[in-house]
């Protein structure tokens, strides 16, 4: 009796939990430490087989009793919320194994603000990184860490210092105005920079809009006249934003005064010099606008001198985490709240998801988990709701799940293998639009492709 007393004291005396299982792998002894971990009675566990209690291949002390082995393991996984640190030994009595013990201390706490430490280093590396390139004065709010911007930056800082008509392409949302005024902030022009949108103009008001109209040019018409958008850029920049929706008469009148550099106002009679820069844009590829009988090749021959394209945000995974913590960061202060930490299996799928809105539809999401986040932390559940909603939850890049027998190289090979094979899903099984998209060369992908036999 005074054994087992003595046992018992000293098994619950520890801030550690121990079990105790004997030969026939019975459980003898279960801490009072080991029942609050589990939420197991010391009734319910005592007496049972250890296999009746917790699966077998979560079990390291099994292999302590079978192996004769000492088994110590960092941030096992205890239960779904609750990370241990293991040591597990056999108990030999006259050389022979007749049971095994473990030991375990509750490590939840460590890792998670090992967690958040970790991120807030990479919060803080990449809110550096972005503070820099605001203090760029030519590329403000462009905010990237990937290199195929960095490519587009030089391109820009090249094709600004002349006088070439540019056209911007890239899908809707991946901030093509931002890209247009670095142009204009680039350039040496000492003008406004004035932009239009062709697309939300209706096309009876567009002559008016972009050329303006001399008093009394029609009724309803401001008695002093109005300056249209041209006279507006004088000797600054021009940007037309969605330039394929322009209407067709229109076309006809703008490429003349790109041909002429002249222009009459609505309802003028003297005629007028045009001195701009222009900007244009659009969504739409350049192939499509010429095989479409609604916009003009000469025109666009016309605008597209320099072509600037802008990639999509799924071809370039790097900058995601870049922009979200720039626009975390300047929403909380909008919406005056403290700026919540984001785990790393946030940040994950946020870089896994394909973003088919671009940087507007992640500045959405970033929005909506700082509006309806109630703790210290995001909620992640706000995201899958989100993925839920728009019916691409599918479409997430799974990670795998950690398990005891995954080794830490190997898990790391396995996320690496799985987020390479979603790039190339996503680029089509282009190799060359998928090295670009993972920053790494053609001959080096090709190597991991091979190696994870993919």
């Amino acid at each position: 009796m005074l054994e087992k007393a003595l046992i018992k004291e000293l098994i619950n005396f520890h801030n550690h939990s121990f079990t105790i299982i004997d030969k026939q792998e019975n459980v003898i002894y279960w801490s009072d430490r080991a029942a609050e971990i589990f939420g197991m009675s010391n009734e319910y566990v005592i007496g049972k087989k250890i296999t009746e209690v917790f699966r077998e291949e979560h079990l390291v002390m099994l292999e302590s009793l079978r192996d004769n082995k000492t088994i110590v393991k960092k941030q096992h996984k205890a239960t779904n919320n609750i990370y241990v640190d293991i040591k597990s030994m056999p108990i030999l009595i006259d050389g022979e194994v007749e049971g095994a013990i473990v030991s375990e201390v509750n490590v939840t706490e460590q890792k998670r603000q090992k967690e958040q430490i970790e991120t807030l280093k990479n919060k803080v590396s990449v809110l550096s990184d972005n503070m820099k390139q605001l203090k760029n004065g030519n590329f403000r709010n462009i905010i990237y860490k990937s290199s195929v911007i960095e490519h587009v930056k030089t391109r820009i800082e090249k094709a600004a210092k002349t006088n070439a008509n540019i056209l911007i392409t890239g899908e809707t949302g991946v901030g093509k105005e931002l890209f247009a005024k670095s142009i204009h902030d680039t350039s040496d022009v000492s003008g406004e920079f004035i932009p239009i949108n062709c697309g939300a103009i209706p096309s009876h008001l567009f002559e008016s809009e972009l050329f303006g109209y001399e008093k009394g040019a029609f009724t309803g018409a401001n008695r002093e006249g109005n300056k249209g958008k041209i006279e507006l850029a004088e000797g600054g920049t021009l940007f037309l934003d969605e330039m394929g929706d322009m209407p067709l008469d229109m076309q006809v009148k703008f490429l003349r005064v790109l041909q002429e550099k002249q222009y009459f106002k609505l309802g003028g009679n003297k005629e007028k010099s045009a001195d701009f820069r222009l900007v244009s844009a659009t969504n739409r590829k350049i192939a499509d606008l010429l095989a479409s009988d609604d916009f003009r090749s000469d025109l666009l021959y016309r605008i597209n001198v320099v072509n600037i394209h802008i990639p999509p945000l799924r071809e370039r995974p790097d900058d995601i985490e870049s922009l979200f913590f720039y626009y975390l960061y300047s929403l909380s202060e909008k919406y005056g709240t403290d700026v919540k930490y984001a785990n790393q299996q946030l940040i994950n799928h946020l870089k896994a998801y394909h973003w088919p809105g671009n940087v507007r539809e992640l500045i959405n999401v970033i929005e909506r988990l700082v509006i309806f986040s109630n703790e210290e932390a995001l909620n992640n559940e706000i995201f899958d709701q989100y993925l839920t909603e728009v019916g691409e939850d599918a479409k997430q890049a799974t990670l795998p799940s950690v398990t005891e027998e995954l080794e830490l190289k190997d898990y790391v090979e396995k996320i690496e293998a799985d987020y390479i094979r979603h790039v190339l899903e996503e680029n089509g099984q282009n190799v060359e639009r998928a090295s670009k998209a993972l920053g790494i060369s053609r001959p080096t992908l090709y190597a991991k492709v091979k190696r994870f036999g993919l």
